[in-house]
């Protein structure tokens, strides 16, 4: 089992999926105001999102990584890789690749913007106790807890396992499997390498899954 049922059992509870996407949609109104960016055409890299959910509701188009989409030869306007998407990518060679593959499928002029950690200042894929929260599922109580195991020959990978504790009674683990860290320097030059135009870090949003406590910080670049 995959930690993407967890995620879509998060988006059965009506309060959550009520709200989440309430927040969102004053924070991507707020980023594409700043950006000057309309989105029209959307692909969604990581897990389904506040952002996807409220994008949809607002009737845009938003294509999914996870159901097979893009379709061939079709180019967004906007792509979201939230939720530290490119820290899956578990070589500098790997992550590099997955960029210059994304750049490939925007349209001139359109934005990407993606969320992580500031991993350089807090190295918290160091530490063997990773983030922890809690989150009420339609009345059941929900722990979660990464555990993090540090890779001793490469400072910037770890392996991942999260433990789901439900109302005391049960627990379920995912394999995360190894991730590699990125920092902002690094992916600003990786998405440079990938013809990018600009690229900035939103200083005033602050990025969150409900499923975690540790807020990530959001980039936007420019294609």
């Amino acid at each position: 089992m995959s930690f993407e049922n967890f995620v879509d059992e998060v988006w059965t509870d009506s309060h959550i999926r009520n709200f989440a996407p309430k927040q969102a949609t004053k924070q991507l109104s707020q980023i594409f105001h700043e950006l000057n960016h309309t989105p029209k055409a959307v692909l969604n890299c990581s897990w389904r999102s506040a952002a996807t959910i409220a994008l949809e509701s607002q009737g845009i188009s938003v294509d999914h990584v996870i159901d097979n989409q893009p379709i061939e030869g079709k180019q967004y306007d906007t792509i979201l890789a939230l939720d530290e998407y490119f820290t899956y990518f578990t070589s500098e060679e790997n992550q590099r690749d997955e960029i210059a593959n994304i750049s490939k499928l925007v349209a001139p002029g359109g934005v990407m913007l993606t969320s992580m950690r500031d991993y350089r200042n807090n190295p918290v894929h160091k530490r063997f106790m990773g983030d922890t929260s809690y989150i009420n599922i339609n009345g059941s109580h929900h722990v979660v807890i990464e555990i993090n195991t540090p890779n001793s020959e490469h400072n910037q990978i770890w392996h991942q396992l999260n433990f789901v504790i439900k109302d005391g009674e049960s627990a379920i683990s995912y394999e995360i499997g190894d991730r590699r860290t990125l920092y902002f320097k690094q992916l600003a030059k990786y998405c440079k390498d990938a013809g990018s135009k600009q690229f900035g870090v939103i200083k005033e949003n602050f990025w969150k899954a409900p499923w975690r406590r540790t807020t990530e910080h959001i980039t936007w670049t420019r294609f």
